[in-house]
């Protein structure tokens, strides 16, 4: 039950991202660095989500080895995968474009994230 959870919160993340993406670009402000700044940490920040949502969906499906690097590994890839698809429908949008330098801000918040976790699991079991 916990996994479905999980999955329908990742979907429904994933969603918020395309409509977030399929803002015209007028609608997003200025290009003011400040702004820019702030937009990329939004970057970070939601795919760090996503990939912890991920994270947590595919701990509980069964055909997969549930050894913490492959889970970690698979959850990265399946984030990037996406921070890249969302480039390229971003391409499409009125007044954006795609952007490589983005995916890998992306890539990078939901490594963090993912670390974060790991690291948090890490030290909970060594303090017991």
């Amino acid at each position: 039950m916990r996994t479905w959870i999980f999955a329908a919160c990742s979907v429904m993340w994933m969603f918020m991202i395309f409509g977030l993406s399929s803002m015209p670009g007028s609608r997003l402000g200025p290009d003011d660095p400040l702004l820019d700044l702030i937009k990329k940490a939004g970057h970070f920040v939601i795919f760090g989500v996503l990939g912890s949502l991920y994270l947590y969906t595919l701990k509980g499906r069964r055909p997969l080895p549930e050894t913490r690097i492959t889970l970690f590994l698979l959850s990265l890839f399946l984030a990037a995968v996406y921070a890249a698809s969302d480039e390229y429908h971003q391409s499409f949008t009125p007044g954006r474009h795609a952007s490589a330098y983005d995916v890998v801000i992306d890539a990078c918040g939901a490594m963090t994230f993912l670390a974060w976790f790991y690291t948090a699991k890490s030290g909970k079991h060594r303090r017991e």
